[in-house]
């Protein structure tokens, strides 16, 4: 195990003993290790360092592998692929979307929120 992993794991540890008293805090702390662990084991890590790195700025959003116009020619485009990489996101009239498979095997879109539209939520809710 590299030590920036020995270091985070200690550093969960110790919050986790300041915080035995606290059930759900104890084990929220123990899951976050071991979704670091499952990180390590698929041999992701890597991956997760250079994710941490970019977290909370752009360049961690996924870019679109392609872009479309339409919805409906994306939809087209989409039932031409028999499979489309993990986390797939493509650019419909200039809005992201994820794209993901129903059971029936018909392809569906997903908007997410841009960040301009989760701050103005964020402030509403204030």
């Amino acid at each position: 195990m590299n030590s920036k992993m020995e270091d985070l794991l200690s550093s969960l540890e110790a919050v986790a003993g300041q915080h035995s008293s606290e059930a759900e805090a104890a084990t929220t702390l123990e899951t976050a290790a071991l979704a670091l662990h499952f990180i390590r084991r698929i041999g992701r890590l890597n991956d997760f360092w250079e994710y941490v790195k970019a977290f909370n700025h752009e360049e961690a959003w996924p870019k679109p592998l392609h872009s479309f116009g339409t919805r409906d020619e994306a939809l087209d485009w989409l039932r031409t692929q028999p499979t489309l990489p993990y986390e797939t996101v493509l650019e419909v009239a200039g809005h992201l979307h994820n794209v993901t498979r129903r059971p029936d095997g018909e392809w569906v879109l997903i908007r997410p929120p841009t960040i301009a539209e989760l701050e103005a939520m964020e402030q509403a809710e204030e």
